[in-house]
């Protein structure tokens, strides 16, 4: 499996942040101080969005590197959740979970 996003993947992830914020692109632009079709024109790809503007466009939206970047978005919350249970176990707890984790595959 590739764990590499393409540029048209990034774009399209922030769209999709974008739209669960109910933003809009002209909103999105506005707020990081940029003309109203900066993000239309990102999302268009008549402009090259550089790694600042990325993290500037993910402040904005409040949404981590570690979110925008996840394997699959859809389920993050999910995966996060998880994982915090995971780590409040105890050693030997994290053990018998990883081996019913494969016995489950």
């Amino acid at each position: 499996m590739n764990n590499n996003l393409s540029y048209d993947e990034i774009i399209n992830r922030i769209a999709i942040f974008r739209n669960k914020r109910n933003l809009s692109a002209r909103e999105l632009s506005l707020r990081m101080g940029f003309s109203p079709t900066y993000f239309y024109k990102v999302e268009n790809k008549s402009i090259i969005l550089n790694v600042p503007t990325l993290l500037l466009a993910l402040e904005t939206l409040e949404v981590s590197t570690f979110e925008f970047f996840y394997q699959d978005i859809e389920t993050f919350d999910k995966d996060t959740k998880m994982l915090d249970l995971y780590r409040s176990l105890e050693k030997d707890n994290k053990e018998r979970i990883v081996d019913l984790m494969k016995n489950l595959k």
